[in-house]
């Protein structure tokens, strides 16, 4: 055997036992403040991954084949094949690389290779190949549902819209929206933590500040972690050319809006962002990659129809000094990237001479905020019950 054939053969030898990359090869598990963690560029490395990331949102992509995975720095959320998947800990940043959680690592491993397993254990990911399992006769019978175990509503996030330069939509005689929506927010806080004093409860803003839409959904999404789920709540007051329209009405999150009037009130709303840090760039609204794969699972977009229509149902038997104009569909940019349940509420037109009057009165907007909260308990009730 010549020199040549015996390099090849030593080098194609080294390659067989030591595989370089792909479904064989094991993570170092990292210890950061008491948890394990794996190297993002290792797992991309091993595992063959291709992987992009936006250092302004700090969000970043992972793909293999036809599966993926979304995940941002100080997040405690991923979504894996439009899964949501919910770590103990955040992902986090250490001497300029990624450190993404073991128990996320290895979920992100399964997905990708779907016919292995992958486990934390000691210093080491392991990973195994699934033993092959014969496909069980066909009975015609539905398989057992999944229960949601402890996945439970843990926290609920107020969100009064517009807030600090931002008005919202100016009333007869000068009244501002965003003056409206912190009055009710505050006495729908007040109800909830009577009724559920065992939930957190979180306002986004409890006075007149600015805060941007993005970070309204952040500081949502911030307080998931492990099982607890949360409901995130946007209260506005709606607007209109018409002085006639009155009424109050929940949108859930849709690309298609349920007709004109809903795509013209989330445009009404969305048109904050003109006076928002444009060093952030528009890229926060516009990436579109992030907003499919991160804006709705259909589990999300199921439950947040279910939670506005629940919020209806509470306003219609609270309020009676205006008429209910249903559940409807709508772009709002403060509900994109919501991971949880969450609903967005009008609660009346500022341009209705009449409403604009009650709006700012305290017995109707403690019946709004009633008719939130006893939204907000029939929904939870609901979901559960609900199978996973």
């Amino acid at each position: 055997m010549t020199k040549a054939r015996i390099g090849i053969f030593i080098v194609s030898l080294f390659i067989s036992i030591c595989p370089v990359g792909g479904r064989d090869a094991q993570l170092k598990i990292q210890t950061i403040d008491g948890n394990g963690y794996v190297s993002l560029e290792e797992l991309i490395r091993s595992y063959r991954i291709e992987s992009s990331f936006d250092i302004i949102t700090q969000k970043g992509k992972l793909f293999h084949k036809s599966h993926y995975a979304v995940y941002t720095v100080s997040f405690s959320l991923f979504v894996i094949d439009g899964l949501l998947y919910r770590s103990e800990t955040p992902v986090v940043r250490r001497q300029g690389g990624i450190m993404i959680p073991c128990r996320a690592a290895s979920a992100i491993i399964e997905a990708f290779y779907p016919d292995v397993s992958a486990r934390c254990s000691g210093s080491l990911v392991q990973v195994d190949k699934k033993p092959e399992v014969k496909e069980p006769a066909k009975t015609g019978k539905t398989p057992a549902v999944i229960q949601r175990g402890k996945d439970r509503i843990r926290f609920i996030v107020i969100d009064a819209g517009h807030g600090g330069k931002d008005p919202g939509a100016v009333g007869i005689g000068g009244v501002h929206e965003k003056e409206i929506t912190l009055s009710v927010a505050r006495r729908l806080e007040k109800e909830l933590a009577a009724r559920f004093p065992s939930l957190r409860i979180v306002m986004t803003r409890k006075k007149d500040v600015f805060i941007e839409l993005s970070r309204r959904t952040d500081l949502a999404n911030e307080m998931i972690a492990g099982n607890g789920n949360g409901l995130f709540i946007s209260i506005h007051v709606n607007a209109t050319l018409s002085p006639i329209i009155s009424g109050y009405e929940t949108y859930y999150l849709s690309q298609n809006p349920s007709n004109d009037d809903a795509r013209s009130t989330a445009a009404l709303e969305n048109n904050v962002v003109v006076l928002e840090d444009e060093s952030k760039g528009k890229k926060l609204y516009d990436d579109i990659d992030y907003i499919e794969a991160m804006m709705l699972t259909t589990q999300i977009q199921k439950e947040s129809m279910m939670l506005a229509e629940s919020l209806q149902g509470g306003l219609s038997g609270r309020v009676k000094s205006s008429k209910s104009r249903g559940v409807k569909r709508a772009d709002f940019f403060v509900l994109r990237g919501v991971l949880m349940p969450a609903a967005l509420v009008e609660i009346g037109f500022i341009t209705h001479k009449k409403e604009s009057k009650i709006l700012g009165n305290a017995s109707h907007q403690n019946s709004i905020a009633s008719g939130l909260a006893q939204g907000i308990a029939d929904f939870i009730r609901k979901y559960n019950s609900l199978p996973q």
